[in-house]
Protein backbone atom coordinates (compact mmCIF):
# COMPACT_ATOMS: atom_id res chain seq x y z
CA UNK A 1 0.00 0.00 0.00
CA UNK A 2 1.82 3.06 -1.41
CA UNK A 3 1.11 6.68 0.99
CA UNK A 4 -1.56 9.14 -0.50
CA UNK A 5 0.23 11.56 -3.48
CA UNK A 6 -1.24 14.13 -1.95
CA UNK A 7 0.50 14.17 1.00
CA UNK A 8 4.06 16.43 1.67
CA UNK A 9 7.03 16.15 2.82
CA UNK A 10 7.77 18.20 6.29
CA UNK A 11 9.93 20.91 5.28
CA UNK A 12 13.29 20.91 5.44
CA UNK A 13 14.64 22.08 9.12
CA UNK A 14 16.79 25.06 8.80
CA UNK A 15 20.63 24.64 8.79
CA UNK A 16 21.37 26.85 11.51
CA UNK A 17 19.19 27.30 14.50
CA UNK A 18 19.33 29.28 17.24
CA UNK A 19 21.58 27.71 19.16
CA UNK A 20 24.77 29.06 16.77
CA UNK A 21 22.90 32.80 16.59
CA UNK A 22 23.21 32.69 20.04
CA UNK A 23 26.59 31.40 19.65
CA UNK A 24 27.82 33.96 17.51
CA UNK A 25 26.00 36.66 19.15
CA UNK A 26 28.21 35.34 22.07
CA UNK A 27 31.47 35.62 19.99
CA UNK A 28 30.48 38.84 18.94
CA UNK A 29 30.30 40.34 22.46
CA UNK A 30 33.46 38.73 23.47
CA UNK A 31 35.21 40.48 20.47
CA UNK A 32 34.06 43.75 20.89
CA UNK A 33 34.66 43.31 24.73
CA UNK A 34 38.38 42.89 23.74
CA UNK A 35 38.40 45.73 21.35
CA UNK A 36 37.17 47.96 23.93
CA UNK A 37 39.58 46.52 26.56
CA UNK A 38 42.88 47.02 24.32
CA UNK A 39 40.96 50.62 23.08
CA UNK A 40 40.27 51.99 26.66
CA UNK A 41 42.36 49.72 28.83
CA UNK A 42 45.29 51.76 28.91
CA UNK A 43 43.66 55.00 29.73
CA UNK A 44 41.27 52.88 32.43
CA UNK A 45 44.00 50.65 34.18
CA UNK A 46 47.25 52.52 33.96
CA UNK A 47 50.85 50.76 34.82
CA UNK A 48 51.71 51.36 38.76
Amino acid sequence: MSPDPEDEPPPPRPLLGAGFWLLMGFALACVLAGLAVARFGPSLFPAP
